[in-house]
C-alpha cells in the first residue's frame, strides 16, 4: 500500500511517499538534510542505498506503533493529545495528602503514565484509589517480592474494594510465556519499582512490554498502565528510554536506547577487538560549559594548540591537536521537559514536612599494615574487577576462600563420562573440515567423546565458599553505634556482601540485639512472628532490634519508620540500591523528632570510591528529574 503524504519539518513541508510492505515501512523522499534526521531517529532505522543486489535510494523503518506514532506527528497531527489534556479533580473520602490526590488526578486524566515520587509519598495508596475507581475486569500489580507483601498490607490496613493479581516479575515473564490467542489481556497494569525494567533487552523488561501492547489493543482508553518507582534513572539517564516505551511507544522520538545515547551524550566511535564497532560515551550533555566535540571545558587544552604565542604557531600546529570550542546544549535537563505529560515528578521536600536526612561518615584509616596486604592484593588480581571485589571484602574484615568439599555427578555428561562429539558428522558435505573426509566418507566414526567437564570421571571436585575473617576496625564502630542507638532500640544496617551481614549479625547478637535478615538467602530472623511486625509495631515487646540485609535485597518497597537510623557497613556499586534504601526510614510516618541519619562506616580506599560513583550517579538522576540546584549541589 503507498501513501503520499506532506511531513512538516522545521517550517518546511517535505513531500514524503510511503510503502507499506511487510513488517516495514518504505519512505521516499527528494534529498532533505532535517528529515533524514528524523528517519534515522526512528526504530529500525536503514538505507537502502548500499542493498545488494539491488540497491535503492530509499529509507526504510519498522512497521511499530512507536513509529507510527512519531509519523503521525510528523504528518501534522498530535498524537501527544491524550497527554496534554486537562486534569479533573476528583472528590475523595479517605484522608488523602494534597501530593497523593494530584497523582490519582494526573493517573487517572492519563492512564499510560508513569508516577515517579521519592519513596514513602504514598505511591501504593495511589494504586488503590485508582484501581477502586476504574474498577477493572482484571489488574495485575507486578512489583519484586518484598514490595508485594508491603502493598497487600497496606490494602489490608486501606480497606481496599478492589482486587488485583499480585506477581513478581518472574511471575510476569512465565505469565507472558505461556500467553495463547485466547489469554485474558488485564485492563489495569501497575508496574511497581519501575527501574527494574530499565533494561530493554531483559525478559522481564520484554514482558512489560509486550502486557502493556495488549492491553492498549485490546482496551484502547479504557485500559490503564501505570508504573511507579522513586528512582526511574538510578543508572543514567538512558533508563527513561524503555520505561517511555511500555507507558507510549513512541514518546520519545528516538527509537532505541543507543539512539537517545546520540542525543544525551558526547560519544566517540571505538574499534571493537572482536570485530566491529560501538560508540563509547566520553560525557553527558549536561551542561553548556562542556564542549560538544570532546566534553571538556572552554579553557582545556583541546581547544587552542600548547603554547600558541602568535598566528604562525596556530598555523604550524597539527589540525588533529585541538579544535575550536562548541557549547554543548543540556540535553539531560532537558529531557525533564521532554517527557511532561506521560511522567508526573513529585520530590519529598514539596509534598511533605519531613526533616532533612543527616550524613553522616566515620573514618576509619587503615593500618600500615593493613595497606601493605591492600596493595599486595591488588597487585596479585588476575582482572581490576577482580582486585576491587577482594579489596571491598578486606575492607568489610573478612575474605572470601573456596575450598574442596566432597564430590559431585558432572553436570557437562551428567554422570555418563561421555558427550557428543562435535566433529562428528552423518553426512560427508557436512564435515567441518575436508581433511576428516576420505573418499566421500567421514573419518570421524564414534558419535561420542570424553567428557571435557570431568575429564571422563563421571563425576567432579565440589568446592564451598567459606569466610576467613580478619581484624576491622568497622566492628568497634558497629559496636559503638548500637550502644548510641540502644535507647531507641531499632536500627537498619546495611552490608555489600552476605559476609559482611553475616559479620553485623554476630555483632549484634554479641551486644545483646535480636535481629532480622534479609538477603539474597532469603528473610530470617531469631525472633518468632511476623518480621516487619515485630520491627514496627513491637518496640515495648522486643526492646532491640536491628534489621540486617544487602541494599540491592532489602531495600526496595519496605517501611522501616521505626529507625532513625541506617548504618552502612559496606555499599555495593548500584546506584538504586543505595538510593532506594536509605528511604526505607526516611518516609511518611516517621518521628520527625529523631529524624533520620544516614551513616556510612570508610576504611579502605574502595569505600570512599564506591561512594563517590553512587553520588554521580544520582546528580545524573536529578537532572533528568528537573532537580537543577539539587544536582549542583551532589555535583560540587
Amino acid at each position: 500500500m503507498k501513501e503520499k503524504v506532506k511531513f512538516k519539518v522545521g517550517r518546511f513541508l517535505v513531500p514524503v511517499t510511503l510503502t507499506y510492505v511487510d513488517k516495514r515501512i518504505e519512505f521516499e523522499f527528494d534529498f532533505n538534510r532535517g528529515l533524514i534526521t528524523e528517519v534515522k531517529s526512528m526504530a529500525g532505522s536503514k538505507w537502502h542505498g548500499y542493498d545488494k543486489p539491488n540497491p535503492r535510494k530509499i529509507w526504510s523503518i519498522s512497521n511499530c506503533a512507536r513509529n507510527l506514532f512519531q509519523i503521525s506527528y510528523l504528518k501534522g497531527d498530535n498524537p501527544y493529545a491524550p497527554w496534554d489534556k486537562d486534569i479533573v479533580q476528583q472528590k475523595y473520602d479517605r484522608p488523602l495528602y494534597v501530593h497523593q490526590k494530584a497523582a490519582i488526578d494526573f493517573i487517572l486524566a492519563r492512564r499510560y503514565c508513569e508516577l515517579a515520587a521519592d519513596c514513602g509519598l504514598g505511591k501504593t495508596l495511589d494504586a488503590i484509589e485508582v484501581l477502586e475507581r476504574i474498577k477493572p475486569v482484571s489488574a495485575w500489580y507486578v512489583a519484586p517480592k518484598s514490595a508485594l507483601y508491603a502493598v497487600q498490607l497496606e490494602m489490608k490496613k486501606w480497606n481496599c474494594q478492589g482486587k488485583f493479581e499480585f506477581m513478581t516479575y518472574q511471575g510476569l515473564v512465565k505469565r507472558v510465556n505461556n500467553f495463547t490467542e485466547t489469554s485474558e489481556v488485564p485492563q489495569f497494569l501497575v508496574v511497581d519499582e519501575a527501574s527494574k525494567i530499565k533494561n530493554p533487552t531483559t525478559q522481564r523488561s520484554q514482558a512489560a512490554l509486550i502486557v502493556a501492547d495488549c492491553i492498549r489493543v485490546e482496551w484502547g482508553d479504557e485500559g490503564a498502565v501505570v508504573l511507579l518507582t522513586g528512582t526511574p534513572a538510578p543508572r543514567s539517564p538512558l533508563d527513561w528510554h524503555h520505561q517511555t516505551e511500555v507507558c507510549c511507544p513512541g514518546f520519545l522520538k528516538e527509537g532505541t536506547q543507543a539512539k537517545l545515547k546520540q542525543t544525551l551524550a558526547i560519544t566517540e566511535k571505538c574499534e571493537n577487538p572482536h570485530g566491529g564497532s560501538f560508540y563509547q560515551i566520553i560525557s553527558w550533555r549536561d551542561d553548556p560549559r562542556k564542549c560538544d566535540i570532546c566534553g571538556e571545558s572552554a579553557d582545556h587544552e583541546n581547544h587552542s594548540p600548547s603554547g600558541v604565542n602568535s598566528l604562525s604557531t596556530i598555523a604550524d600546529s597539527e589540525e588533529d591537536d585541538w579544535h575550536k570550542f562548541i557549547p554543548s546544549i543540556d540535553e539531560v535537563s532537558r529531557l525533564h521537559k521532554r517527557l511532561e505529560g506521560l511522567v508526573l515528578v513529585q520530590f519529598k521536600k514539596d509534598c511533605v514536612d519531613l526533616p532533612d536526612k543527616i550524613y553522616r561518615k566515620i573514618e576509619l584509616p587503615p593500618t600500615p599494615q593493613m595497606q601493605q596486604v591492600a596493595r599486595t592484593i591488588l597487585q596479585s588480581a588476575s582482572t581490576t574487577i577482580g582486585g576491587l571485589t577482594l579489596l571491598r571484602e578486606l575492607s568489610d574484615g573478612f575474605q572470601y576462600n573456596k575450598v574442596a568439599d566432597g564430590f559431585e555427578t558432572c553436570p557437562v555428561c551428567k554422570g555418563r563420562k561421555r558427550t557428543a562429539n562435535p566433529l562428528y558428522k552423518v553426512a560427508c558435505p557436512e564435515c567441518p573440515s575436508y581433511e576428516l573426509c576420505k573418499d566421500g566418507e567421514c573419518l570421524i566414526e564414534d558419535p561420542t567423546t570424553i567428557c571435557d567437564g570431568c575429564g571422563g570421571q563421571g563425576h567432579r571436585k565440589k568446592y564451598k565458599r567459606t569466610t576467613e575473617e580478619v581484624e576491622c576496625p568497622k566492628d568497634e564502630a558497629l559496636r559503638d553505634l548500637l550502644d548510641e542507638y540502644g535507647e531507641v532500640g531499632r536500627v537498619v544496617a546495611y552490608g555489600g556482601f552476605q559476609g559482611s551481614v553475616d559479620r553485623i549479625i554476630s555483632i549484634c547478637e554479641a551486644c545483646n540485639w535480636a535481629w532480622i535478615r534479609a538477603d539474597g538467602r532469603g528473610w530470617s530472623s531469631d525472633l518468632d512472628g511476623n518480621f516487619l511486625e515485630n520491627f514496627q509495631e513491637k518496640v515495648i515487646d522486643i526492646p532491640r532490634i536491628a534489621f540486617v540485609g544487602q541494599p540491592g535485597a532489602a531495600g526496595m518497597g519496605l517501611t522501616l519508620t521505626a529507625s532513625p537510623v541506617i548504618i552502612y557497613y559496606s555499599n555495593d556499586f548500584d546506584a538504586e540500591h543505595r538510593m532506594q534504601s536509605e528511604e526505607r526510614t526516611h518516609r511518611i510516618g516517621m518521628d520527625t523528632n529523631r529524624g533520620c541519619t544516614i551513616i556510612d562506616l570508610l576504611h579502605l580506599p574502595t569505600d570512599y570510591l564506591i561512594l563517590k560513583n553512587l553520588k554521580q550517579k544520582r546528580h545524573l538522576q536529578s537532572l533528568t528529574l528537573g532537580q537543577i540546584k539539587e544536582s549542583f549541589d551532589d555535583k560540587s
